[in-house]
């Protein structure tokens, strides 16, 4: 799953840098790459101080800038902006305070800086000097969450809980991709899997708490597949099937999650011809986990979750996309 960390633009000085102190400003910026976020303000103050104090960088700075870029092109999603305090104040003093706001994992800072917020009380164990960073507890943490977990049949309540957050907890959308949503059978155990998640985004999203922002959309697929060599009667049949299983998903899941949660909650039900769309998804703004068995999180009576594996699939990307422009059923 994911990490965030706010990065004080003096981390990047160039009086830090020699080989060693490259390799750990490198080793950030490819962690962040796989599964990190950079949190910045919606000014642009962290970002532009970062690339000024990057460009300055005898020998490395050119590929630690092309490092950062990558991260912000169009679609890579691994910079979140997010509203600070209007008044002017020191870039130290900005990262800090946003690194508290938005609770994010860590604060990159520079050696002074380091030592600017020891006399000023303020180092915690989430300051993080990026002369330490390989050695650092963040990185140590971005690693795991990386390799995965096991079954959350396996793992503590909270630990589960802690998964789904940092997965969503920067995001301004959720999308869910399950197939067997759309056959109608067994839709308030999905219901129930995607509330639980719904309700963790509520309570921890950085901006889902905030009034008109947040949409949901949920993609399956109709429960029978008709082939153009169906007799007419069997495709009426079929037809049919698929508008009564089609109502029960409204009536069932889309309806009782509406009323419940703020945000627009919308069904898309795709004609999958060749079945391409298969696998479960939950997808973010900033991430795409795989969810083994659906969104049927958990054992059918009870609140105990089910053999099921969240698996980081961040390469999913354009299959999710093949999947959204898979043409509408007719229903």
């Amino acid at each position: 799953m994911l990490v965030s960390a706010v990065p004080d633009p003096t981390a990047f000085d160039k009086k830090y840098f020699n080989p060693l102190y490259r390799i750990q400003a490198e080793d950030f910026l490819n962690g962040i790459q796989k599964n990190g976020l950079l949190i910045l303000d919606s000014k642009g103050k962290l970002l532009t101080a970062c690339i000024a104090q990057i460009q300055a960088v005898p020998k490395y700075g050119q590929e630690l800038l092309t490092l950062l870029t990558e991260l912000l092109k169009n679609g890579k999603q691994r910079a979140v902006e997010c509203p600070v305090s209007p008044h002017p104040m020191p870039l130290l003093e900005l990262a800090y305070d946003l690194r508290t706001d938005t609770e994010a994992d860590a604060l990159i800072v520079g050696a002074d800086s380091l030592e600017t917020l020891r006399a000023a009380g303020k180092h915690r164990v989430d300051v993080v000097p990026l002369s330490d960073y390989r050695d650092s507890t963040f990185e140590k943490d971005r690693q795991q969450y990386e390799a995965g977990f096991e079954s959350i049949d396996t793992l503590p309540r909270e630990d589960v809980a802690e998964l789904i957050i940092r997965a969503i907890r920067f995001s301004k959308w959720l999308r869910f991709y399950d197939p067997q949503i759309g056959k109608g059978d067994r839709t308030s155990h999905y219901r129930e899997g995607i509330e639980y998640i719904l309700s963790l985004w509520r309570e921890h999203g950085f901006f889902a708490s905030q009034q008109g922002i947040g949409s949901v959309d949920i993609f399956t697929r109709r429960a029978e597949r008709i082939f153009d060599s169906d007799e007419a009667r069997v495709k009426q049949s079929k037809q049919t099937e698929n508008r009564a299983q089609h109502r029960k998903v409204i009536r069932d899941l889309i309806e009782p999650v509406k009323t419940q949660f703020p945000w627009p909650v919308k069904l898309h039900v795709k004609n999958d011809a060749d079945y391409i769309f298969h696998a479960r998804y939950l997808q973010t703004q900033h991430a795409i986990i795989g969810v083994d068995r659906g969104f049927d999180l958990f054992k059918p009576g009870t609140n105990e979750f089910q053999r099921n594996f969240l698996t980081l699939n961040m390469a999913e990307g354009s299959h999710l996309t093949e999947c959204r422009n898979l043409p509408d059923a007719d229903l």
